[in-house]
C-alpha cells in the first residue's frame, strides 16, 4: 500500500517494491499524490515494476495474498496458510533459488506437523490442499510478476490420497440431538441466531446446499409457486465457477424443493431481520462458530457442515436421475458426485431386484421308463 507524507505546501507518495526499493514523487495537492500512487500500484500489480535484487518466496507469497488469495471464497483460510508460510524457513529463500526440492522438503516437514485442534497428524488432503495453493502463488509469481520462469511445485512429490470420507448417513436420533441444540425445536419463529443455524443445517438436509450458498439466498431468489430456489452465484461465497476443457459453466442453478425445504424457508423469510440484503441473515462466521457449538452440545461425532451435500445427494438419488441430481446440487462432474457425494446401500440397490435377471431355465419332461 502506498503512504504519504506531508512536507510544506506539498505531499510526497511513497511506494515500497518487494526486495526493499521505494519509488516517491512529491506533489501539489493530496489527490494528485493519491492518482499517481494508484498507477504506480497498478504497475507493480502487472509486473511492470520490477523488484530490486532477488524477490523471496515470503514476498512473493505476500503479493499473491494481497492480490488474488484474500478475493476469494476462501479467502479466511488463505490467509491463515500463508501467513503461516512466510515463518517457515522456504520463505527466506529467493524465488529464483527455489527448486522442486525445496518443495518436497516442505511437504515432508508439513506432514509431520500436529493438529492443535485434533492432536493429530496433518492429513495428506490438507496437504494437497495447501499445494494447491502454494502452486498457484508461484503460477502467480511466473505469470503475473515474471519474478521466475518455473513453477517449482510442478514435479513436486505429492502426499497419496487417502479414501474419501464416507461417514455413515445421520440417524433420526442424530438429527434430532442436533436440532435440539440449536434450540430449533424451542424457538419456531428463529429469532435467536442459533436457532437460524439450526434452520439452515435442516434446509442443507433437504437441498444439498452449500452453507455460503444458503447465506445468500434472497427473498427475490425464492420461487415459491415454482418450488424451486434461484442460486444466484453473484458474489464472494455462493457457488463457484468450474470448466469443463475450455468451456466456462454458469455456476448459477435452480434447485428443486421439497414441501420440507419450503416450509424452512417460510420460517426463515417470516422472520427476515430488517435491513439485511439475505434471507438467514448471518453472517458465515456467526454461522460456522454456532454450528460448532451446537455440534459439540449434540454429541454427534465426525460430522461437518459440508457432510449435508453428502446426506442430501445421497436422499435425492432415491427420486432424481443423475443429471437432475448434479444440476440440483451443483456438482457437474459426475465422478465427484459418484465418488464423494454419493453413499452407496448395497442393501437398498437389492430391495430393488427382481427375483432374477436372467430367464428360467423350461421345465424337463419326465421321460417314461
Amino acid at each position: 500500500m502506498a503512504s504519504f507524507e506531508s512536507r510544506g505546501n506539498s505531499v510526497r507518495a511513497i511506494v515500497r517494491l518487494p526486495g526493499g526499493k521505494k519509488v516517491t514523487q512529491t506533489f501539489d495537492t493530496q489527490a494528485q499524490a493519491e492518482r499517481w500512487a494508484a498507477q504506480v500500484e497498478r504497475k507493480k500489480e502487472l509486473g511492470v515494476l520490477k523488484p530490486s535484487g532477488n524477490v523471496t518466496v515470503g514476498q512473493l507469497f505476500e503479493a499473491y495474498l494481497d492480490a488474488v488469495a484474500v478475493n476469494t471464497d476462501s479467502a479466511k483460510w488463505n490467509k491463515l496458510r500463508i501467513m503461516k508460510w512466510i515463518l517457515d524457513p522456504l520463505a527466506a529463500k529467493g524465488v529464483r533459488d527455489i527448486v522442486t526440492h525445496d518443495i518436497n522438503d516442505w511437504i515432508a516437514r508439513r506432514l509431520k506437523d500436529v493438529n492443535a485442534a485434533t492432536g493429530e497428524t496433518i492429513s495428506p488432503a490438507t496437504v494437497n490442499r495447501e499445494l494447491n495453493l502454494m502452486s498457484g502463488a508461484f503460477t502467480y509469481g511466473v505469470k503475473d510478476r515474471q519474478w521466475l520462469e518455473v513453477n517449482p511445485c510442478h514435479g513436486a512429490r505429492r502426499p497419496e490420497k487417502g479414501r474419501a470420507r464416507k461417514r455413515p448417513l445421520l440417524s433420526p436420533d442424530e438429527i434430532r440431538a442436533i436440532t435440539t441444540a440449536t434450540g430449533f425445536d424451542r424457538d419456531p419463529q428463529l429469532r435467536t441466531i442459533t436457532a437460524r443455524v439450526g434452520a439452515c443445517f435442516l434446509l442443507a438436509l433437504e437441498t444439498g446446499m452449500r452453507s455460503g450458498e444458503i447465506l445468500r439466498v434472497r427473498p427475490l431468489d425464492y420461487w415459491r409457486e415454482k418450488r424451486t430456489l434461484h442460486v444466484a452465484a453473484i458474489e464472494q461465497g455462493g457457488r463457484k465457477g468450474a470448466k469443463s476443457g475450455r468451456v466456462s459453466l454458469d455456476p448459477s442453478r435452480n434447485v428443486p424443493l421439497t414441501l420440507r425445504a419450503m416450509e424452512l424457508l417460510d420460517a426463515l423469510l417470516a422472520s427476515m431481520p430488517p435491513d439485511q440484503p439475505y434471507i438467514v441473515g448471518i453472517t458465515d462466521a456467526q454461522r460456522d462458530a454456532n454450528w460448532r457449538k451446537a455440534l459439540k452440545k449434540s454429541g454427534v461425532e465426525e460430522l461437518t457442515f459440508h457432510d449435508t451435500k453428502h446426506e442430501a445427494a445421497t436422499r435425492l438419488a432415491g427420486f432424481l436421475d443423475v443429471l437432475d441430481l448434479s444440476h440440483a446440487i451443483g456438482t457437474k462432474d459426475v465422478r465427484l458426485l459418484r465418488d464423494t457425494y454419493y453413499n452407496v446401500d448395497a442393501h437398498r440397490s437389492a430391495q430393488k431386484l427382481p427375483d432374477r435377471l436372467t430367464p428360467a431355465a423350461p421345465a424337463t419332461a419326465l421321460q417314461p421308463a
